[in-house]
Formats: C-alpha cells, structure tokens, sequence
C-alpha cells in the first residue's frame, strides 16, 4: 500500500470517527430529559416505581428514549428547592412532583419548566398554582390526590372496630398540602359518629413518642395519622410505638399495615403516580402544561394487620375486612 492510500485511509477513519462523535451528541441532545423531585428517600420508591413503568408502557425507556433525572431529599423538606434548581439547571424538559411538598418546592423555583404533580394532595388553585382545574394556565399540571374518601373510611371503620371509641387523636404533620383541609374532614366524619378530635402537630420523629403518649395519657381510644411522606418514611417507627403504648392506630400511608399498623386505609397513591405519566408523556410531545386539566383522584385501599389487631385485644368481624387484603 502506498503512503497517499495509507493517508487515505487514516483521513477516512478520522472522518467517520468524527461523524460518529457528532451523530451521538445530536441523538443525546434529542433525548428528552424528565427530573423525579421527591421528598422521600431512594428506599421508598413505590410511586416512583410506578411512575417508571407507566413511562416505560408509553415506550420511555431510560438512556434510550429518555433521561431520568432523580432528586431525593431523604425527608429533609429544606433540601427540595436547592434539588429542585438543580433540575432546572439540567435543562430538563419536565419535572416530577411526588407528594406535596415536592410540587410546591418546584413550583416556586421555576415558572417555565413544566411541572406534573404525580400525587399531590391540596386545592391547586387555592394554592395558586393553577387558575382552575380544568385550565390551569400556568406550568402546573398532573394529577391531584384526593384523600377525603380515605380519611373518612379510616374514621368509619375504626368506629365499627371500636364501638366504644369516643375519643380519637389525629397526628398532623402541617408541611403537607392539603392536611388542613383533610382534618376538617375527618373531624366532621367523628363528629358525626359521636367522637371527638383531638389534634397533635408532629414535624420531626422525636414528636411522634410524645404525641401518643400524651393521647394515651388523655384517655384517647385510637390514633389515626394524616398524610404525606413524614408519615410514610416513619411508619414502623409509628407502628412500634403504638404497640408499645397498647394504642390501636390507623394509618393513610400504603405498607403501613405490613410495618405493624392495625389499620391501613390508604389513597392509592402508586396508581396516581402511575397516571401522572400521560401528562408527562403529552408534554413531551408538545403540549403545554396550562392546557392540561388537573386530573382528581381518589381510590382508596383497606388493609387490616389482624395480628396486631390480636395483640391489642381487638377482634375484627369478618364483614368488616371481607372486601380488604388481610395480614395474618
């Protein structure tokens, strides 16, 4: 081969390795980048698992078709705006938003980059974050967890349990949008069933042993807990000091019932997120997110931890828990 062939062909495979360069940085650029925000830790992962495969059935599939960005604050809610900018800065086509207080973090970082609420609970317009359900207007979209229906079945079902139940205390953790509208729920609901409310501000997990030993202390028969992911991360520490001070307890969070909780009566919070996706997948393909209407959910799961049930003295009557899953 003589020496023009030989730079002939080196110019040939430098050209071809610079086309090759280039092509993967032009498909790389064309690959849209979606930002998980969420307050929880990368151990509870439900809704985000339910997210990825609701995206990966519209044929999103990570390094592929799409880059997911994840941002977890490990329950640290004051870590979600600086995670919530960095998304930002990764020039993101979309975020997110798991839970609450997600969506309000992203929210407030930035008024042009989509946001989807994958669960989030609260009045949005209220709240401001969008002009009205139906045409939000704004960058806010997604879907918006309804957990009414929830919260009065937990107060409903722990009185067919506890027919002697006269006095009920209520953990309410304020970070999470919407509490206050759903302890007006349910203090309606026991009111209704003749039972008083007695509420407990609980922020931080040192809260938690003080809140139902105070409770016990004050007579009360039951202890139910609001929602959000303050609750979620700390079920079995929740669950644990329930059966430390022999107090039934009733949770909104999905697993609880599996960390020891008695009663479980959860918005199904997974499927919401897995919901979520459709907003995300229209985005992507051009819609903008104040033409999508907000989306309400509300389906709800029961679940009974009999054996906890056993240990407090507690007999559950079989039509009670006939059309929920049961732990033995």
């Amino acid at each position: 081969m003589c020496i023009w062939d030989r730079r002939m062909l080196l110019m040939t495979a430098l050209v071809a390795a610079v086309l090759t360069a280039i092509s993967d940085q032009l498909v790389a650029a064309e690959i849209p980048k979606v930002g998980i925000l969420y307050l929880g830790s990368k151990g509870t992962t439900l809704s985000v698992d339910a997210l990825i495969k609701a995206m990966e059935g519209f044929g999103y599939q990570d390094g592929k078709t799409v880059t997911f960005e994840y941002r977890y604050a490990e329950g640290k809610i004051d870590l979600l705006p600086a995670l919530a900018k960095e998304l930002v800065d990764e020039n993101v086509n979309v975020i997110v938003a798991i839970a609450g207080e997600s969506l309000v973090a992203a929210a407030k970082t930035t008024t042009t980059v989509p946001i989807v609420s994958a669960s989030a609970g609260g009045d949005f317009v209220a709240m401001g974050l969008a002009k009205s359900w139906e045409s939000p207007g704004g960058n806010v979209t997604g879907m918006n967890l309804v957990a009414d229906d929830a919260g009065m079945a937990r107060v409903d079902i722990l009185k067919k349990l506890l027919p002697n139940l006269t006095k009920l205390a209520v953990l309410a953790n304020k970070t999470y949008p919407g509490n206050e509208h759903l302890f007006s729920v349910i203090e309606a609901t026991a009111k209704k069933l003749n039972v008083t409310v007695q509420a407990f501000d609980v922020s931080k997990p040192e809260d938690l042993e003080g809140a139902i030993a105070s409770a016990k202390r004050d007579g009360v028969d039951a202890v139910l807990t609001l929602q959000g992911p303050f609750f979620f991360i700390h079920k079995k520490l929740l669950a644990e000091l329930a059966q430390k001070h022999k107090i039934p307890l009733a949770m909104g969070e999905a697993l609880s019932a599996e960390a020891g909780v008695m009663l479980q009566v959860n918005p199904d919070i997974p499927a919401c997120a897995a919901r979520s996706a459709s907003f995300v997948d229209r985005i992507l393909k051009g819609a903008k997110p104040g033409d999508l209407g907000i989306e309400r959910f509300n389906q709800y799961q029961v679940v009974f931890n009999l054996k906890t049930a056993k240990e407090l003295g507690i007999s559950v009557d079989p039509d009670i828990s006939k059309a929920a899953k049961v732990i033995q």
